[in-house]
């Protein structure tokens, strides 16, 4: 069996409230491959690792960064790193450095952490798959777990690197053109790593077929009967259909998608057999701890995850966008847009704009999605999505009567009344996606919705400024420049 170095590394309690901190990792130990995953525990201790690197970016930074390159944000704070996103130069934020004394880019940081968790997983992989742990009588019943974490993992951070630095599914009619660099092995040397992009084609394959396998071989649960303790709070089968669901929502194959959907919520429009709505809309966004999940909840971030409860991320008062609930609008970075509210059109008793909003002396209104309590989880799939993805199936396939019922899921939990089954394909589709809007804002969902629809995306209340083409490399991240001089082989998105 081929031996490389491995880094095993520990997982320090970090702090990283702005895009502009860096991340600091102490290496633990140096050893060959057989000896460091030769346990259960120092497998999992790699898993959890691959899963910090993950969740340190999904639901956090790269929710942020959507958010502010989309049109319903008005972000009036001054700090340059989130000015580049607001202003979509992102020439100018794959080049700034993290501070005065360390030179690397913001995007390299995070970048190298979402390769380092596919790195991770692989490496994970083809130690499990090689039954390096066989002598450690809690490995066997493990094993077929391990594995599916670890193509999760991969499958997830490909998926979330894809949509970043390439174009969008569609862009290309055969989607050839760029997508990133698959490493379907795990890397230990700069040299392996001198190799040219695949097709986007070529990475949603990849990536399908390894949450795929994932659904394969994942527990439906945590069992602590076999499961480590630390496994509680990760993923499970439920969160691989998620993140199935929406990669084929995303590719526009829409009757996998659905198909998918169906088994993740149950078959019938209408009627959520798994995962139903939480009643109150507030209590998706104020559970705590892996073993406080929602019924609503589908995957999280928790600080069993990632060492801290990532919701202060979103309100600390000096460099996040949100602040906590206030009237005072001088004291927020953030609000959300007019253009927002345009496209949003709340009315009458919605519970998401009452409970999920804090209107300013000048009646303007800020996102509290993650303010309300401390150490909270942070959504990463809820059912809300996946119920509102087959109700615009259903719309565009004129089912109007399911994809109605399945629309009125949503809007009873926001107190709004029914939609009609007598109303038109056309009104449906429209209806389908305000409540996208008005439902899922503020998570990152539209400005991959946007592209998904082939929608250029609106300028929102920036000033004079034109609309972007939804396939154009404008909204797609540059890679850092010293990428390219170490690979030849690395063509940029200019």
């Amino acid at each position: 069996m081929k031996k490389i170095l491995f880094v095993l590394l520990a997982i320090p309690v970090l702090s990283f409230w702005g895009c502009e901190k860096k991340l600091e990792i102490v290496p633990n130990f140096v050893a060959v491959e057989e000896r460091a995953l030769s346990s259960t525990e120092s497998i999992d201790a790699a898993i959890s690792h691959a899963y910090f690197l993950l969740h340190s970016n999904i639901g956090t930074n790269m929710t942020l960064w959507t958010e502010l390159m989309s049109d319903e944000l008005f972000y009036k704070g001054t700090l340059n790193n989130y000015l580049n996103y607001y202003n979509r130069n992102l020439s100018a934020a794959a080049e700034e450095q993290v501070s005065g004394t360390d030179p690397r880019g913001v995007n390299n940081i995070k970048q190298r952490e979402m390769y380092n968790c596919v790195n991770f997983a692989s490496l994970v992989l083809r130690a499990t798959q090689n039954d390096v742990a066989r002598e450690d009588p809690t490995f066997a019943p493990n094993k077929d777990r391990i594995m599916a974490e670890c193509y999760f993992l991969r499958g997830v951070a490909n998926f979330e690197l894809l949509r970043f630095f390439s174009k969008p599914w569609g862009a290309t009619s055969d989607n050839s053109h760029l997508g990133i660099i698959i490493n379907k092995e795990p890397v230990d040397d700069r040299v392996s790593q001198v190799k040219a992009r695949s097709t986007v084609a070529e990475v949603y394959a990849f990536i399908l077929d390894d949450l795929t396998k994932a659904e394969g071989l994942m527990p439906e649960r945590y069992n602590p009967g076999i499961h480590p303790s630390g496994y509680n709070g990760r993923a499970y089968k439920d969160a691989v259909l998620g993140y199935l669901a929406r990669v084929y929502f995303q590719q526009q194959n829409y009757p996998k998608a659905r198909e998918v959907i169906d088994r993740l919520i149950g078959a019938s429009p209408g009627s959520l057999s798994r995962h139903t709505l939480d009643a109150d809309v507030l209590q998706t966004f104020t559970t705590t701890g892996p073993n406080e999940i929602s019924p609503e909840m589908i995957y999280q971030s928790t600080a069993s995850v990632t060492g801290i409860g990532l919701n202060g991320f979103w309100y600390n008062s000096n460099t996040s966008i949100y602040a906590r609930p206030t009237s005072n609008p001088a004291n927020v970075n953030g609000l959300a847009s007019n253009a927002f509210k345009q496209n949003a059109r709340f009315y009458g008793s919605d519970q998401r704009y009452a409970k999920l909003f804090s209107l300013m002396t000048t009646g303007a209104i800020m996102p509290i999605k993650y303010s309300s309590k401390d150490n909270s989880n942070i959504p990463l799939i809820r059912s809300a999505e996946m119920v509102l993805d087959r109700a615009e199936i259903y719309a565009l396939e004129n089912n109007v009567s399911s994809g109605v019922r399945d629309c009125n899921v949503v809007r009873q939990r926001a107190f709004l009344p029914p939609l009609p089954e007598s109303i038109s394909p056309a009104a449906l589709l429209d209806s389908v996606r305000t409540e996208r809007i008005r439902e899922l804002c503020f998570e990152g969902d539209r400005f991959w919705n946007l592209k998904r629809l082939k929608l250029p995306l609106p300028p929102g209340d920036r000033t004079a400024v034109a609309m972007l083409p939804w396939d154009g490399l404008e909204t797609v991240f540059k890679y850092f420049l010293l990428e390219q001089d170490k690979n030849p082989l690395l063509v940029n998105n200019y």
